[in-house]
């Protein structure tokens, strides 16, 4: 039987270009206050391909102290602008597809709901279920 457990934690960050076009960006981020067994500080980054007008795939890892999450997108993303000029807004849903340390063999979903600013500023709102082995 595997064990389950919940976080949801706002990451905080930036965004950059990998390539001349900006049609793939790296993304950056940092959260404090993992609930165990994520425990203590939280590290995001991320690669971001665009995928037409507002879709993008993704692909990354989250750092935590005790091991690491590998995490790709279940279809497609979708940003889009916001009723805030300054900023874009959008979803994604990720399959967790596994980990290290602590989170080895670790499987479950992840759903982000971010901002992206014109600074490329990035606020990531994450809420997760992730299994362990026993």
């Amino acid at each position: 039987m595997a064990r389950e457990y919940r976080y949801h934690l706002t990451f905080t960050g930036t965004a950059r270009p990998e390539d001349e076009m900006g049609m793939v960006m790296l993304i950056e981020g940092e959260a404090e206050g993992a609930p165990a067994p994520f425990s203590g500080t939280a590290r995001f980054s991320s690669r971001v391909e665009t995928e037409g007008e507002t879709g993008f795939t993704e692909t990354g890892e989250i750092v935590f102290p005790d091991g690491t999450l590998r995490f790709s997108t279940e279809g497609y993303g979708l940003i889009t602008p916001s009723a805030d000029e300054a900023k874009q807004h959008g979803r994604v849903s990720w399959i967790i597809e596994g980990g290290s340390g602590a989170f080895a063999g670790a499987s479950g979903f992840i759903l982000s709901n971010f901002t992206v600013s014109d600074e490329a500023k990035v606020r990531d709102s994450q809420a997760a279920v992730v299994f362990l082995p026993d």
